[in-house]
C-alpha cells in the first residue's frame, strides 16, 4: 500500500498509537523515520531498532517557551532526512500529547483535577499555554518546520480524543482540530484521527479508562467472529490472551452488570463523581482479588486496539486517503474489525461564551505603586507592576499584578528566609496579594480619607514556591457588599503552579485607623 513512500512519525512511544502507526506503515511498505526526545539514549535506540524505523539523531522536544529551538530542530531533521536521500515526505504523523512539565506541583495539580478538586483552567498560565501548544500548536510548527520536504500532496495526520469519558484537556484537542481545519483551507492535506480508548502513556490523563476499554469490548468486540484479513491476526492474539486469564469470565459478567447500570452516569458525571465511582469499584475489586485480572484483560484488549488502530489509520488515511482535508474521523472499536468505513466525528458541543465586558485599563509601574503604598518600606513592597480596570467602583472589577522575587543581595528578607535557601514563601505571597488588592482599592476609592484594612485571608493551599528570579503573577476580581465587607477573589502563580484564595477587608476612615493604632502605643 505504501511501497516507496516516506513517512515521518513524531511522538512514537512504546505502547502508544504512534508506535502502532509506525509499525503498520512499515509493514505496508513505507520507509519510516522517527524522532525522539533523546535519540542518544541507548533505550531509545533499542526501541526504534526493534521498531525497524530509522531514528533521526536530532532531539525534538516541543516547548512553547522555546519555539525557535523547536523550529531549528525541525530544520535539522529535514537536513538529516535529505542526507538519507529523502527528497519528499509523503506523510507526517503527529502522535504528540501531554506538555505537562514534570514538576511535583504540576503532577499534584493533575491529580487534583482528576479527583475533581480543580479544573484544567486552574493550572498555572505557563503550564496551560504549553499544554495547548504541545497538543495543538506543535502540529502547525511541525508542518512549517519540515516544509522543505513537503509538497501539495504531503499528508499530515494528527491524533485526537472524542470518546465518552471526561478528558480534562479536551479543549487542547479541539484547538488541534481547529488548526487542522484552518491549515486545510490553506491547501494542506490535514486529517485528524479520533482513536478509541486504549491503555497508553496518556492514560494518566483519564480516570476509569479501564472501564471504557471493557465497556467497548463488551459492546462491540466480544461476540464478533467476522474480521478482515488486515486485523485478523491481532484479533486472534487478543482472544488467545483473554482465554488464558484465570477468572476473567466471572469478572466480565460482574462488570457487564455494573456498566449496564452505571455507564450513562459515568459518561455524564463530573471528574469528582467519576473519581469517586472508580475508586469505590476498584477498591472492591482489590478487596476480592480481581483487580489484577481486570488489568490483564485491559492490557490484552488495548494491545489489539492499538495494533488494529495503527493498521486502520494506514489503510484508510495514509494509503486510502479516504478523507477530505480538515476532516476529523472517528474510529470506534467496531471499525477495528476492518469491515466498515471510518465516518466523520460528531460535531463538538459549542461552548457558551460569556458576554464580552468592555473594560478600560490603566497601567501602573513601580514608582506610582511605591507612592500609593507609601506605608510600606522598600524591602516589604511586593509589587512591581499593576494593570487594572478603571471606572466606577463595582463588583467584578479586574486587575493583574506582577512581582519578581529579588535575590538576598537585593532584599535582606530573602537573606533570612531561609538562611542558605532563599525562598519567597506562602505567607509572603499572601502579603503580596493583599498589597495588590489594597493598591486596586486605593486607586478606585474617590474619598482619599478612606483606608482599606485587611481582615482575613483564605488560601487553602499555597504551593507556588518562588526562589529568587521567579516572577509571580497575580490576578484578582474585587467584590463587596458594603464598605465593611470587601474581598478580592485572587490567584497567584509561578511558572508551574497556581494558588487560589480570598483576601478579605474593609474600608475605614483615616481618623478611626489612627485611633486604633494609637491604642497599641499606650
Amino acid at each position: 500500500m505504501l511501497q516507496g513512500k516516506n513517512v515521518l512519525v513524531i511522538g512514537a512511544r512504546s505502547g502508544g498509537y504512534g508506535e502502532a502507526i509506525a509499525i503498520a506503515a512499515r509493514e505496508a511498505g513505507a520507509r519510516v523515520f522517527c524522532t525522539s526526545l533523546n535519540p542518544e539514549d541507548p533505550r531509545e535506540q533499542i526501541f526504534f531498532n526493534d521498531l525497524r524505523a530509522e531514528l533521526i539523531d536530532v532531539p525534538l522536544r516541543y516547548d512553547f517557551e522555546k519555539r525557535k529551538a523547536v523550529l531549528d530542530s525541525l530544520n535539522l531533521i529535514s537536513g538529516r532526512l535529505a542526507q538519507k536521500g529523502v527528497s519528499r515526505l509523503d506523510a507526517v504523523v503527529h502522535a504528540v500529547a501531554g506538555g505537562f512539565p514534570r514538576q511535583p506541583s504540576v503532577m499534584k495539580a493533575v491529580g487534583d483535577i482528576l479527583k475533581g478538586k480543580h479544573t484544567f483552567f486552574d493550572m498555572a498560565t505557563v503550564v496551560k499555554r504549553n499544554v495547548y501548544y504541545v497538543n495543538g500548536g506543535s502540529f502547525e510548527d511541525t508542518i512549517n518546520g519540515i516544509s522543505s520536504l513537503a509538497d501539495d500532496a504531503t499528508q499530515y495526520l494528527a491524533l485526537t480524543y472524542r470518546g465518552e469519558l471526561p478528558y480534562f484537556i479536551s479543549h487542547t484537542k479541539k484547538h488541534l482540530e481547529d488548526i487542522a481545519l484552518r491549515l486545510a483551507r490553506q491547501g494542506k492535506r490535514t486529517v485528524i484521527a479520533a482513536l478509541p480508548e486504549a491503555w497508553t502513556q496518556s492514560s494518566q490523563f483519564f480516570t476509569g479508562i479501564e472501564l471504557a476499554v471493557i465497556h467497548n469490548y463488551l459492546n462491540e468486540l466480544r461476540h464478533q467472529t467476522s474480521v478482515s484479513d488486515e486485523t485478523a491476526s491481532a484479533f486472534s492474539k487478543m482472544q488467545q490472551s483473554l482465554e488464558k486469564i484465570e477468572g476473567l469470565d466471572g469478572l466480565v459478567e460482574d462488570l457487564r452488570v455494573f456498566l449496564e447500570k452505571d455507564w450513562t452516569f459515568i459518561t455524564r458525571s463530573t471528574n469528582a463523581e467519576l473519581s469517586r465511582t472508580v475508586h469505590e469499584l476498584f477498591s472492591r475489586l482489590r478487596k476480592d482479588g480481581t483487580f489484577a485480572t481486570l488489568r490483564k484483560a485491559v492490557e490484552a484488549i488495548s494491545d489489539f486496539v492499538r495494533e488494529a488502530g495503527g493498521i486502520i489509520v494506514v489503510k484508510e488515511f495514509l494509503a486510502g486517503e479516504k478523507y477530505q482535508p480538515g476532516d476529523v474521523r472517528q474510529v470506534y472499536y467496531r471499525d477495528l474489525l476492518g469491515q466498515s468505513s471510518i465516518g466523520l466525528a460528531k460535531p463538538r458541543e459549542k461552548r457558551v461564551m460569556p458576554p464580552v465586558i468592555k473594560r478600560q485599563w490603566r497601567y501602573f509601574e513601580k514608582d506610582e505603586i511605591r507612592q500609593t503604598l507609601s506605608m510600606y518600606g522598600e524591602n516589604f513592597l511586593f509589587l512591581d507592576r499593576v494593570v487594572m480596570e478603571v471606572g466606577e467602583f463595582r463588583n467584578g472589577m479586574l486587575g493583574f499584578g506582577r512581582y519578581t522575587v529579588p535575590t538576598p543581595e537585593q532584599n535582606p528578607i530573602l537573606r533570612d528566609h531561609f538562611v542558605g535557601m532563599p525562598l519567597f514563601g506562602g505567607h509572603l505571597q499572601m502579603e503580596a496579594v493583599a498589597q495588590f488588592g489594597t493598591f486596586m482599592i486605593m486607586k478606585l476609592l474617590k474619598d482619599r480619607r478612606l483606608i482599606p484594612i485587611l481582615t482575613g485571608t483564605e488560601f487553602p493551599e499555597l504551593n507556588t514556591m518562588a526562589p529568587p528570579g521567579e516572577t509571580l503573577t497575580m490576578v484578582g476580581v474585587i467584590g463587596f457588599t458594603d464598605k465593611r465587607d470587601l474581598w478580592l477573589d485572587a490567584f497567584i502563580e509561578n511558572r508551574f503552579a497556581r494558588s487560589r484564595g480570598l483576601i478579605r477587608g474593609m474600608v475605614l476612615n483615616q481618623r478611626v485607623v489612627r485611633k486604633m493604632m494609637a491604642s497599641f502605643y499606650l
